[in-house]
């Protein structure tokens, strides 16, 4: 293309376009650029130009004309974003910029930069949708021209990331002509033998047909015409990809598809697309279950279509969609179109609104940081086909087709999916892992408190659904932690009658690095440090009472009599076993004596061999602590987790671990493991925590 040509094409949608810019910046680039060549030997300024004729297509402004021409000026030469401010104003430096810094993470291979790519796209979009549209046209290039670069794998990676990434995005904002050659092209790249196949027979197959759609455009158009309608009828062959998408999915031969073959209607206007309905489905039988009305609900991306399947002239099944001529321009061009009719003054209000899930995605990347995860299920959901639902007050609630009805929920507000404790759909209570249909009214059941959201993850497919089950799982987990840990630091305080008051503590935020009372809380209750070690800093001065060691099991030797010596011995696994509790050696040769509880299920497995038990008791003088385990259920109410650590500081039990699991709205699970003497000492702990009135159930955990 040359440079008369490009400006040509401006003008003529764009008459007051400043001419003198473009040619500007045109001559800019090509300077910038120099001798640089392409890998198919092309001048390297062929591509800005190419990319930019892509847009003049589509009909965009000029800002983005120019933004094309110079976009890889400031990752490929000299060029600074202030010398395009300079020269081109502030808007085309901010779309350059824009564009640039997705270019830098082009070239990288891994999955994580393919992710981290897609996250600056998203965010550098929300700012400016036309850097999503540049960023289109320049990977539409890049695929035609991919076949000159020399790394194969490097071709294969490309086409894969447009078929997953920007093919689906081309989708989801409405272009689909560019969305249909992205994944012809990639096609090609991924699987070019299946393609070959197909192309040939699909070759064969137009040529037998050509007739037959010829004839049926003809019937079509003669009914039409008897009503005084102006329409225009044309038959359409699908994609070798969208053929190929068709037949991985119903597992159908080729000579199976009765769909290969497309029928459009165009008409003027909106009513005459409902005319035209009546008028097929009066003289053809429709095939139950595949018509659907995009023009009353549109898609998400603001398609509009009639499409219903009849069996139609010569008794062939036959897809048709009915549309206006308006509708067809937006349908193909998407955004692109509206951003003209936008320049104009006259945009569909409803489709560039329709665009906030654009602001959907960047709030979801701030709040989460999984960005792998989030390209995976923003991948998997502009994939997906779209299942339209309403509320009970009739608010439209698009989703993809595989959503449940908790999905439903978090696509409301996303506090009502943490608040979700049951649906009712089209009237009826379902579960909330019910896949939802077209057409289904969805009611939420609130609740007054949040509910238990740890295996909701398993069961909704949003992007936006997974994010907020994942933050708030975070936010709950950090909640526990600062509440265990202030009750930890409350416990080790209240055992020296000390008041661990705001002021006080603020000693310990130097030695400790932190810089709030929630953090402290957060690391103590994280096991970071201990409550203890929280007092000494606060009274280095003090002598604390005086504990005895707690009992590690390496440099303590056990206080247990009948061992076999210079034996290696060792507590059964994830056993807590204290003093007092009855115990039985298990001698095996290669690996020493293991300790168990005489109660331990796992005896059972040395039972014909007596000659491996040994008889062993607890000495009567022990000056080291266990660590014993107790579980407890306790009533979700507050000051609940504060009476039950004091009690056990009063009775001289040290905590130095706890675990809050919610089990329920009502009631939580409670693991605490407390350093004592013995099993004496444990037992009178639990009797006190039994008389609690906040305790449902509390039993000690031997292994």
């Amino acid at each position: 293309m040359r440079q008369y040509e490009l400006v040509d094409r401006v003008l003529s949608y764009n008459p007051k376009a400043d001419e003198s810019l473009i040619n500007k910046a045109y001559v800019y680039g090509t300077k910038m650029h120099g001798v640089q060549l392409r890998e198919s030997g092309d001048p390297y300024f062929s591509h800005p130009l190419e990319v930019a004729g892509i847009l003049t297509e589509l009909k965009l402004d000029t800002s983005s004309v120019i933004c094309a021409l110079l976009h890889d000026t400031i990752e490929d030469t000299h060029a600074t974003i202030k010398d395009i401010e300079k020269n081109f104003g502030k808007e085309v430096a901010k779309l350059v910029d824009g564009v640039s810094k997705l270019n830098k993470f082009e070239n990288k291979n891994d999955y994580s930069k393919a992710a981290e790519n897609f996250r600056k796209l998203i965010i550098a979009s929300s700012s400016d949708l036309r850097v999503l549209l540049i960023k289109l046209a320049d990977r539409l290039h890049n695929m035609r021209t991919l076949r000159f670069l020399k790394d194969k794998n490097r071709r294969k990676r490309i086409a894969r990331e447009t078929l997953e990434i920007y093919a689906p995005l081309a989708a989801r904002i409405g272009m689909h002509s560019i969305r249909e050659e992205l994944e012809d092209l990639s096609f090609a790249e991924t699987e070019p033998e299946i393609r070959s196949i197909l192309f040939e027979r699909i070759k064969k197959s137009k040529k037998r047909n050509n007739k037959i759609v010829k004839d049926i455009e003809k019937i079509i158009s003669d009914k039409l015409s008897i009503d005084n309608l102006e329409v225009k009828v044309t038959g359409r062959e699908k994609t070798v990809y969208s053929i190929w998408k068709k037949l991985e999915n119903k597992n159908k031969s080729l000579e199976q598809l009765s769909d290969l073959f497309a029928f459009r209607i165009y008409v003027e206007n909106l009513f005459d697309c409902y005319k035209v309905l009546g008028i097929l489905h009066n003289n053809w039988q429709a095939v139950p279950g595949l018509f659907k009305d995009y023009i009353s609900t549109p898609k998400k991306n603001g398609y509009q279509s009639i499409h219903t399947t009849l069996i139609g002239p010569r008794n062939r099944r036959i897809e048709i969609q009915i549309r206006t001529n308006k509708m067809h321009e937006l349908n193909e061009k998407g955004l692109a179109a509206h951003w003209a009719y936008k320049e104009k003054g006259n945009a569909n209000d409803q489709y560039l609104a329709s665009m906030a899930w654009i602001s959907d995605l960047v709030d979801i990347l701030q709040r989460d940081g999984a960005t792998e995860e989030f390209l995976e299920n923003t991948r998997l959901e502009l994939s997906h086909e779209q299942v339209y639902c309403f509320t009970p007050k009739g608010r439209l609630i698009a989703l993809p087709s595989n959503a449940s009805a908790l999905d439903f929920a978090f696509a409301v507000h996303s506090d009502l999916g943490i608040y979700c404790s049951g649906v009712k759909i089209n009237g009826e209570i379902k579960p909330r892992r019910t896949k939802l249909v077209n057409g289904d009214e969805v009611e939420i059941i609130k609740s007054r408190t949040p509910v238990p959201i740890d295996t909701f993850e398993d069961i909704v497919v949003t992007g936006k659904s997974k994010s907020t089950i994942r933050r708030t799982i975070k936010e709950n987990k950090i909640k526990n932690q600062r509440l265990i840990g202030k009750e930890i630091i409350k416990s080790i305080f209240s055992s020296h009658r000390k008041k661990p008051t705001r002021d006080i503590l603020e000693r310990s935020f130097g030695p400790l690095n932190v810089r709030s009372l929630m953090e402290l809380y957060e690391i103590v209750g994280r096991g970071e440090t201990s409550g203890s070690e929280v007092y000494d800093l606060v009274y280095p001065k003090t002598k604390r009472k005086k504990r005895k060691k707690r009992f590690y099991g390496k440099d303590l030797s056990l206080p247990i009599s009948g061992l076999l010596p210079d034996m290696s011995v060792r507590f059964q696994k994830n056993s807590f076993l204290i003093p007092g509790d009855n115990i039985v050696g298990i001698v095996t040769p290669s690996e020493g004596i293991t300790i168990y509880s005489t109660s331990s299920k796992d005896l059972i497995q040395y039972e014909d061999n007596p000659e491996r038990w040994l008889r062993l008791n607890w000495k009567k003088e022990i000056d080291v602590t266990f660590t014993a385990r107790i579980l407890l259920s306790i009533i979700n109410e507050i000051g609940a987790l504060g009476s039950i650590t004091s009690t056990i500081a009063d009775y001289g039990g040290n905590i130095t671990n706890l675990n809050l699991n919610e089990k329920d709205t009502d009631f939580y699970n409670l693991r605490i493991d407390v350093d004592v003497n013995d099993n004496i000492h444990i037992s009178n702990i639990i009797q006190s925590l039994r008389g609690l009135p906040v305790i449902d159930s509390v039993e000690r955990i031997l292994i």
